[in-house]
């Protein structure tokens, strides 16, 4: 299995690793070279997965695109400060991706997934100057009413749906023999049922690092996973409907976090953006479906396929 670390750009295998120093720490930043007149593309991953896990979806179009994609706070090989203790929202990552992009310092298109996507969205709001468009591919967003319900329940302390995805996270298992050993006990398993087995093999390598003892653990630690599944939900309608830069919105056909409600309220507020439902699609699209994402990029990249 090849080391994301030692890859470099250009090469067909992946791309350059590079550390870029952010506050506290350092954001851990894979750069997919390309033309240096090409378009600007900056890819933010799921929750507990990191930028490596998008290999297979990225590297077809290498060579059309400048793509940055970055482990967030508490994954891959970032070493930005990620206590469970910590309090933190979704604001957290939106605010360590806008510190990336104004290093970056030029316009993007944000393309995310999930917690990538939904904090695209709120980048895209928070700093128009920085975006050319975003494309969401299940993005995580509440329906309207049960926004403002999951909101009171939180505030409450009573359970809630994040509260569930954020107790079944936490009991993950973190420790392993070795890299062997997680794919094995994650194949065609949970999460991972529709997962090529490339693309699991990305995720591992991405995601997986070596201990003192001989051992392997997970880059992302199930307590950081829980706290984020647990911060999810918070009502985030009012900064949707101020977001004017171009927008398309992919999600799956069945278990998607963009359920039709959704859907068809944000086609209200935005009646000019673009809203693909792909059939036999799960939450798990970029990984299922690699190439309607890279078909996307590629057209909100003013290219063709």
């Amino acid at each position: 299995m090849a080391n994301p670390d030692t890859i470099k750009a250009g090469a067909t295998t992946g791309p350059e690793r590079r550390a870029v120093p952010l506050g506290d720490g350092a954001l851990s930043v894979l750069d997919w070279g390309g033309p240096a007149d090409a378009p600007a593309v900056q890819l933010s991953h799921a929750n507990g997965f990191n930028a490596y896990t998008y290999k297979g979806l990225v590297a077809p179009i290498a060579d059309k695109v400048r793509l940055h994609a970055a482990d967030f706070r508490g994954h891959g090989f970032s070493t930005l400060t990620a206590d469970p203790a910590m309090t933190i929202s979704w604001n957290t990552f939106r605010d360590d991706l806008i510190a990336y992009l104004e290093k970056r310092g030029e316009p993007v298109l944000l393309v995310g997934h999930s917690l990538g996507g939904t904090t695209s969205l709120l980048t895209a709001e928070a700093r128009p100057d920085l975006v050319t468009g975003v494309l969401a591919v299940e993005p995580v967003i509440q329906p309207f009413a049960q926004a403002w319900i999951m909101r009171g329940k939180r505030l409450l302390g009573l359970p809630h749906k994040a509260r569930g995805l954020a107790e079944g996270a936490a009991k993950r298992r973190a420790i392993f023999p070795d890299r062997d050993a997680v794919f094995a006990a994650y194949k065609g398993k949970g999460a991972f049922t529709s997962w090529p087995d490339d693309t699991l093999r990305d995720y591992i390598a991405g995601g997986v690092r070596a201990r003192d003892d001989g051992q392997v653990e997970l880059c992302c630690a199930p307590a950081w996973e829980s706290l984020i599944f647990a911060s999810s939900g918070s009502y985030i309608w009012d900064r949707l409907a101020r977001i004017k830069v171009p927008l398309t919105l992919v999600r799956g056909g069945m278990f998607s976090t963009c359920p039709d409600p959704v859907v068809n309220r944000l086609k209200r507020l935005y009646p000019q953006a673009d809203f693909i439902t792909v059939d036999g699609a799960t939450h798990f699209l970029p990984m299922e479906r690699p190439d309607v994402v890279r078909a996307e990029i590629l057209r909100m990249s003013g290219l063709s396929a």
